[in-house]
């Protein structure tokens, strides 16, 4: 595929995930994408076939961006000389700095799972495949903690996660939570911390 198929078929990506974030996954057409993405519809069906291919498409690079370029930073930062305490908090306060700014992102990928009970979709599936691999990440750091309760933290830590970055408003009358802000990422992830590494 040339530079130039290249550049369009990419165009198209960003533009759908712009749509779906802008619009829903529910009210992200052909139209709206092709309009974002500055091409004709044929376009689209001659790079991804169908929209739900596309759609597809673009819902996995987030999950990469979710999850693989997770890890891989949680490694870097261990490369760095972080501990595995450090880096983990460290990783936390990036992913929940980016909580909530892509609430229908999050929605777009556990629409299966939320709408119809459903939990055999790349969302799902990549998230426990995540878990898992960072569970064994932390395991040298956390010798008194089983596997079970290991992973039982991590459930409970990216369960606020998907529920906070899904609904990023849904406790503000309770507490705010503006995560743009250094010291709430800190505290939130202090807190979630000990979970895993009791002070």
């Amino acid at each position: 595929m040339g530079t130039k198929e290249q550049d369009a078929r990419e165009r198209i990506l960003r533009a759908t995930i712009i749509c779906i974030e802008r619009d829903g996954l529910d009210a992200t057409g052909i139209r709206e994408i092709a309009r974002e993405a500055q091409v004709n519809s044929a376009a689209i069906s001659y790079y991804f076939r169908s929209k739900e291919k596309l759609i597809t498409q673009a819902l996995d690079s987030t999950l990469d961006q979710a999850f693989t370029h997770v890890l891989l930073d949680f490694d870097k930062l261990l490369d760095e000389g972080l501990s595995v305490r450090e880096a983990f908090e460290t990783l936390l306060e990036d992913v929940v700095g980016n909580v909530g700014r892509y609430p229908r992102i999050a929605h777009a990928h556990l629409h299966d799972a939320l709408v119809h009970q459903r939990y055999d979709g790349a969302a799902v599936q990549r998230l426990n495949t995540f878990l898992e691999a960072l569970s064994r990440k932390l395991a040298p750091a956390t010798p008194h903690l089983k596997e079970a309760r290991r992973r039982l933290a991590l459930t409970q830590v990216w369960s606020s996660i998907l529920l906070v970055s899904m609904l990023p408003r849904v406790f503000d009358q309770v507490l705010l939570l503006d995560f743009r802000t250094l010291d709430t990422r800190r505290a939130w992830v202090k807190q979630y911390t000990r979970l895993l590494f009791p002070t």
